[in-house]
């Protein structure tokens, strides 16, 4: 079908090109009320040129109008585009202003099935990249658009961009095991002090679903050859330590049945995955002494006394585990408590006790002289500095 286009509607044309290339769109209003008093052949047609325009300074504007109007939203006028470079790029602005927009976009990605797949694609890259410089500049974004995004969405939609944010962030870095023992206690800081943008998250996003949120996450820690250490530790210690209690319960059960699913099913990344988590978990104060203790009374509750929970041999898979996760022992703090605390052993597994402690007592011994070595070359430098 051909359209011929009236001089009318070329006037329009023109003056929606002029306000992309204005930074502040004054008229506002009365574009939006020109746009709806337009045919519908005319607003489609609108729509169409608006798409062929090159992205300017004021488009972010006009785009919000044209949505507003019911003449173009913004995940339509995404798919219509092809660089996917510019398409970032564009993508950028939504989350800086006309959060309407970027709203449109995630509800479109939630609920359309059938440009779903490209939409997800794409709105992932872009979150990705956000919170890629965001490690750069904490400052760069105060992720304002969540709240527009979560405002009056039903349950269903909020834990699907709850779990959208949890995935991205944890594919921010990728570490393996042994890594995210030697780097915990950097993590856990750098999460505290330097990282912001994952608090953001957690006040404009995950306290509004924490139980999900803490269930995803441990979910994901679970999977099979899990390399997400870094951020999966930083966003657990941070609803730790913010969770209501609630989702307390909801942690401390989780620790309860891991440690009875690994009792009947052993498995040294288990053991170690629940090792890490606790640590995070437990990290909730600025105050690093209470944080020991309190992975201290864990282990005493758990560890110390399982031989009123645990049969046998289930008691021997657990120290059994525990041995062999020494290795992986870099923190004098934590590696200190498994060699001081005492462990009450059922009949004929008291050697295998006294084998266990002697281990952690010869790991805690390596660490402290390690330690105490970078110290003497630390005040070694300092001196040599200092002359």
């Amino acid at each position: 079908m051909v359209y011929e286009i009236s001089e009318s509607l070329k006037v329009v044309f023109q003056a929606i090109e002029d306000r992309c290339s204005d930074p502040i769109l004054y008229d506002r209003y009365e574009l939006k009320t020109l746009l709806r008093n337009l045919s519908s052949i005319e607003q489609l047609l609108i729509a169409r040129n608006f798409c062929k325009l090159s992205w300017n300074i004021g488009s972010l504007r006009v785009l919000a109008v044209l949505q507003t109007a019911h003449v173009l939203t913004a995940s339509n006028y995404i798919l219509s585009q092809e660089n996917n470079a510019g398409l970032q790029l564009i993508l950028n602005d939504f989350l800086e202003a006309e959060f309407e927009l970027i709203q449109e976009l995630f509800i479109a990605a939630h609920y359309d099935s059938s440009n779903g797949i490209r939409l997800n694609d794409i709105i992932d890259e872009c979150l990705g990249n956000l919170y890629a410089d965001l490690l750069q500049n904490p400052k760069l974004n105060d992720l304002k658009y969540l709240q527009t995004v979560t405002k009056h969405m039903p349950a269903d939609f909020i834990v699907g961009l709850m779990q959208r944010h949890i995935r991205i962030v944890l594919d921010l870095h990728k570490s393996n095991t042994k890594s995210a023992f030697a780097n915990f206690a950097i993590w856990i800081n750098e999460g505290v002090d330097e990282i912001e943008f994952t608090k953001e998250i957690y006040s404009k996003l995950l306290q509004h679903s924490q139980p999900e949120a803490i269930s995803y996450l441990f979910k994901l820690s679970t999977a099979e050859s899990f390399k997400e250490w870094k951020f999966y530790l930083i966003l657990l210690q941070t609803i730790a330590c913010k969770c209501a209690q609630e989702c307390t319960l909801v942690i401390k059960k989780y620790f309860k049945a891991r440690l009875v699913q690994i009792a009947a099913t052993p498995s040294r990344e288990a053991m170690l995955h629940l090792l890490l988590s606790i640590r995070a978990a437990t990290a909730t104060t600025m105050d690093i002494d209470k944080n020991i203790t309190a992975y201290a009374d864990w282990y005493k509750q758990n560890i110390s006394d399982m031989k009123f929970i645990f049969k046998v041999e289930e008691f021997q898979a657990i120290i059994d585990l525990l041995q062999q996760c020494i290795p992986y022992e870099t923190a004098e703090d934590y590696i200190e408590i498994h060699a001081t605390y005492s462990i009450s052993p059922p009949l004929h597994c008291g050697k295998l006790v006294q084998s266990y402690k002697s281990k952690c007592k010869m790991q805690l011994a390596k660490i402290k002289s390690k330690n105490k070595e970078g110290n003497e070359n630390d005040n070694s430098i300092l001196i040599e500095d200092s002359e």
